[in-house]
């Protein structure tokens, strides 16, 4: 029977990675490990002109706006200006996503190759976009690729601008592999 010993003992709290923030132009990014599944927590939250920087805890306060969601797993790349950019999936296919902290809202998703990095500048994100399927002419290692159950892919870099989010690609293209 012992069961009455536990009956009023809490449950151990799932341990907690700690807090890491980023700010950029009146916005604190504050993130870490997901508690529920992969991915990150993340919030922004305003900064006002002039206010002392806000402490680095993973808090949830009035006015912050809960960036992730259980149902995808997004990771912070960076910021620049009021735009958050962040990573999302969880195997070899993955998406860009640029987020417009004043906006409160994405305001691009595509599909990129996650191996190559993302550079992030005040005037523009550049990353290796998805822009087709490859083909056995177009891609070196397509028989490779499709042995393994991946689907080969062109890539091209990619620039978008800010604040414009105007994009230009590159004529050049690689192949990569997609799950």
């Amino acid at each position: 029977m012992g069961w009455g010993l536990l009956a009023g003992v809490p449950a151990a709290a799932a341990p907690q990675s700690p807090a890491k923030c980023l700010s950029s132009d009146g916005f604190l990014v504050i993130h870490r490990d997901s508690t529920l599944g992969p991915g990150s927590d993340i919030l922004v939250r305003p900064v006002p002109a002039g206010a002392a920087a806000p402490e680095c805890v993973y808090k949830k306060t009035p006015g912050d706006v809960e960036v992730s969601s259980p149902n995808e797993a997004d990771y912070v790349v960076g910021a620049a200006g009021r735009f958050l950019v962040m990573d999302r999936g969880t195997g070899p296919s993955r998406n860009l996503v640029i987020y417009d902290m004043a906006a409160r809202k994405p305001v691009l998703t595509q599909a990129y190759d996650g191996e190559t990095p993302v550079k992030i500048t005040a005037e523009a994100v550049t990353f290796s976009a998805i822009v087709g399927p490859a083909t056995a002419k177009t891609c070196p290692k397509f028989q490779e690729y499709t042995k393994q159950g991946l689907t080969p892919v062109l890539t091209s870099e990619t620039s978008v601008r800010l604040p414009s989010l105007a994009r230009t690609k590159s004529a050049a293209t690689r192949c990569a592999a997609q799950q």
